[in-house]
C-alpha cells in the first residue's frame, strides 16, 4: 500500500499533522540559516583589539558593516548617547539581540505537542465512525477489523512528526543557547574596556 492510499485512509486529520511536519522543518532550516557561525560573531578578535587600543570610532565603522548579532550590539552600544554606564547599555541592547537569536524555536516543540493529539483525534473520530458502520452492518466482525488499522494511521502519524519535531526544538534551542554563550564571552570582555573607558573619560 502507497503512502498517498495510508493518508487518504487517515481522513482529514492528516492535513493539519502534515503541516506540522512542514512547518518544523521549516523551522529548522530557517534557524540554521540564521544561527550560523558567521552570523554570530564574525570577527571578534578585531573589535576586542579596537576596544583594548580606545579606537571606538573605526570600531563603530567596523560594526557598521557587518550584519552579525555581534556587530548588530556593538554598533547599537556605541550609537547610544545616553548617559548609562555602558554594561546597562550593552545589557539592553543584548537582550534585544538574544530575542531574535531565540526567535521561533519553540515552534518545534509547540509541534510536538500538538500533533500526537491531532493523531488522537482522528483515531477516536475513525473508531466512532468504525463503530456506527459495525452497528449498521448488524455487527459484522470483518467491518471492525478492517477500520480499526485505518482509525490509528493517525496516531502513528502524529507520533511520527511529534518525535523529529521534539528532536528538532531540542537541538534549536542547544544551537541558540551556545551562540548566545559565545556572544556573552564576547561582551564581558568588550564591557570590560567600555568601563575602563568611560571610566577614564568620568575622571578627566
Amino acid at each position: 500500500m502507497d503512502i498517498y492510499t495510508i493518508f487518504t485512509k487517515g481522513g482529514f486529520v492528516m492535513y493539519p499533522i502534515l503541516l506540522c511536519s512542514v512547518v518544523s522543518i521549516a523551522v529548522l532550516f530557517e534557524r540554521l540559516f540564521s544561527l550560523r557561525k558567521k552570523r554570530i560573531i564574525s570577527n571578534p578578535e578585531l573589535f576586542l583589539h579596537l576596544a583594548e587600543k580606545n579606537d571606538w570610532e573605526e570600531l563603530a565603522r567596523e560594526a557598521k558593516k557587518g550584519d552579525d548579532f555581534c556587530s548588530q550590539i556593538v554598533d547599537m552600544t556605541l550609537s547610544d548617547t545616553s548617559d548609562n554606564p555602558p554594561d546597562k547599555t550593552t545589557e539592553i541592547y543584548a537582550k534585544k539581540v538574544t530575542a531574535d537569536i531565540y526567535r521561533w524555536i519553540s515552534i518545534p516543540g509547540i509541534m510536538a505537542t500538538v500533533t500526537p493529539l491531532l493523531g488522537l483525534l482522528g483515531t477516536v473520530l475513525g473508531m466512532i465512525k468504525i463503530f456506527t458502520r459495525f452497528t449498521e452492518a448488524g455487527g459484522n466482525p470483518m467491518i471492525l477489523a478492517g477500520g480499526i488499522w485505518e482509525a490509528l494511521i493517525t496516531t502513528a502519524a502524529g507520533l511520527t512528526v511529534a518525535i523529529p519535531s521534539l528532536i528538532i526544538y531540542r537541538f534549536l534551542t542547544y544551537l541558540a543557547d551556545k551562540s548566545v554563550a559565545e556572544l556573552e564571552f564576547f561582551l564581558e570582555k568588550f564591557v570590560l574596556y567600555r568601563n575602563r573607558n568611560f571610566k577614564q573619560r568620568a575622571d578627566s
